[in-house]
């Protein structure tokens, strides 16, 4: 499916329109309506974000929605002209609390093969007194993110809403990915080498990749004015993982139950390689070990898999 076919116009229509749930049923069955070739999932919520929200009075009622530029204008250049007129207000800054909600469909069979969908969910929350007469502030990042301010109990200002964020065909970005770099001259990048090594390891026996793993997408533009998007591999696992701990008795039969262990806890084989590949708890010194086990009496992995270990071992790589 072309990527100019997604309209965010639609998608940012139906989370107006659409109440937060925890299982997002409505949410998707709306979608599934749109988008009838697209059977979306929900694979991962990110959570832990905040951004600058509004301003209240003390009985609630809304004196703005964006606390920033409602500062902006009424101080007009003049932090203590603010100050005088707002001093005894009781006006509240509010505090936008977010999750990023990540949804998947698949368009093949190959691991870059889907398209990935980010709704956020937005919770506004009382965060602190708009102005401190014991902390009088300096200037207007003091008032919007103050040091020393008490924090309010994060009492809800209102319901929680979905937001779009984003829509992208992340075959599309990887083809246009891999294009940029032949241009250069370059050869594949570590992500590309990523959804590679999924393709072609036992892992890809256990489901679609996007079920396993979403791509974080930053995007800005570059020092020639160009936009770049950037994308970096991010687990849907989120249940707490054994620590890998390697010593000299990690050999044979006792590395082999360390790995296995790992892939069954998180649940699918080959775990341990791409975890190893982009979380820093998963040492390179574990691939390093296995190789040369293998490279000797051992046989603990599939051929398919110890191709990818070797190929590793010959070029090593981490995201």
């Amino acid at each position: 499916m072309n990527s100019a076919v997604y309209t965010a116009d639609d998608i940012s229509n139906i989370c107006f329109t659409t109440g937060v749930e925890d299982s997002h049923s409505v949410l998707l069955q709306k979608l599934a309506r749109i988008y009838p070739e697209l059977s979306f999932v929900h694979v991962l919520t990110r959570s832990g974000w905040h951004r600058v929200g509004g301003v209240i009075n003390n009985k609630g009622k809304r004196v703005t929605k964006n606390l920033r530029e409602w500062l902006e204008k009424e101080s007009a250049g003049d932090i203590n002209k603010l100050i005088r007129q707002y001093a005894d207000s009781e006006y509240i800054a509010t505090s936008l609390i977010g999750k990023t909600h990540y949804f998947v469909a698949q368009t093949g069979e190959d691991a870059h093969q889907f398209v990935q969908l980010e709704i956020e969910e937005i919770q506004e929350v009382q965060d602190h007194q708009l102005l401190d007469i014991e902390s009088l502030p300096d200037d207007i990042e003091d008032i919007i993110d103050p040091i020393d301010a008490e924090k309010l109990e994060p009492v809800p200002v209102g319901a929680p809403f979905y937001l779009f964020r984003r829509i992208r065909s992340i075959a599309e970005f990887m083809q246009s990915h891999a294009d940029k770099r032949i241009e250069n001259g370059k050869d594949l990048s570590d992500l590309q080498r990523f959804m590679q090594d999924w393709d072609r390891s036992s892992a890809k026996e256990a489901g679609p990749f996007s079920h396993f793993w979403v791509l974080s997408l930053r995007e800005y533009t570059d020092a020639w004015g160009e936009p770049v998007t950037q994308g970096k591999p991010v687990s849907t696992i989120v249940r707490e993982l054994p620590l890998m701990e390697l010593n000299s008795t990690h050999r044979g039969a006792k590395l082999a139950g360390l790995i296995h262990q790992f892939d069954h806890t998180v649940g699918y084989p080959m775990a341990w390689y791409f975890y190893m590949l982009s979380h820093r708890e998963v040492p390179f010194q574990l691939a390093e070990a296995i190789h040369k086990d293998l490279m000797g009496a051992y046989d603990y992995l599939p051929v398919r898999d110890l191709k990818v270990l070797k190929d590793w071992s010959a070029k090593p790589y981490g995201i």
